[in-house]
């Protein structure tokens, strides 16, 4: 047995840069990304304030502009859940600015309730990550899933479905070769190039643990979107 083709993840894990770099060079493909991972958590944290979701959807259109402003001044030195910390803080002020806006103005949010969301937002200074916080653990876990679709949706299917048998359905490799026409080396070449791929491009971005991608199995459906 051949098997198909492992070698089918964009880029080489040993040679790719992170996202984060190419977030900073503005890469239009890692943008792209970047969007499908982290847009469904950046609207929830807008509808968790209180904005209807075409508010939820402008106001998150107008953080990712901003994120594509300042990324360059982010330091990733910050430690795990900074990333995100840096993001929240970001979004958190674009809806204080739409709260500010609206609370004069007439409008489908009205202005007393704009003005008393204001009053419900925790100032951005105090928000700190929180590894025990069951809400911020859920944050991290959608994030890791939608960072591995990511991945497999470049990859042809036979890999995905390698990956996806071996690391989330938890197959042997010996099964997952036989019924895939697979060899075993080529199931374990597919599952590993995808985890480092994975620990090389989102390490910055998502908080990743040595057993993390083990634990994490991707789905049709994210909590926040």
């Amino acid at each position: 047995m051949t098997g198909p083709d492992v070698h089918s993840v964009e880029g080489d894990p040993e040679t790719s840069l992170s996202l984060m770099d190419r977030l900073r060079a503005m890469d239009e493909d890692a943008w792209r990304r970047f969007v499908r991972v982290y847009g469904p958590l950046v609207r929830h944290w807008c509808r968790e304030h209180g904005l209807q979701d075409a508010d939820a959807e402008d106001v998150g259109q107008n953080v990712l502009r901003s994120v594509a402003n300042a990324i360059g001044k982010f330091d990733r030195r910050r430690g795990p859940g900074s990333f995100r910390a840096w993001l929240r803080v970001v979004t958190i002020n674009k809806v204080r600015d739409f709260a500010r806006k609206n609370a004069g103005e007439p409008s489908a949010t009205g202005g007393s309730d704009a003005a008393a969301m204001l009053g419900d937002i925790a100032d951005p200074a105090s928000l700190a990550e929180d590894a025990s916080d069951p809400a911020s653990a859920a944050e991290r876990e959608q994030l890791l899933k939608r960072s591995i679709e990511a991945l497999l949706a470049e990859c042809e299917e036979g890999t995905r479905q390698a990956f996806w048998r071996v690391v989330v359905e938890r197959q042997s490799a010996s099964e997952t070769a036989k019924e895939l026409g697979m060899t075993v080396n080529a199931v374990y070449l597919a599952k590993s190039r995808i985890l480092r791929r994975l620990r090389d491009e989102f390490a910055d971005l998502v908080d990743l643990s040595p057993s993390d991608a083990a634990q994490a199995a991707p789905d049709s459906t994210a909590a926040h979107s």
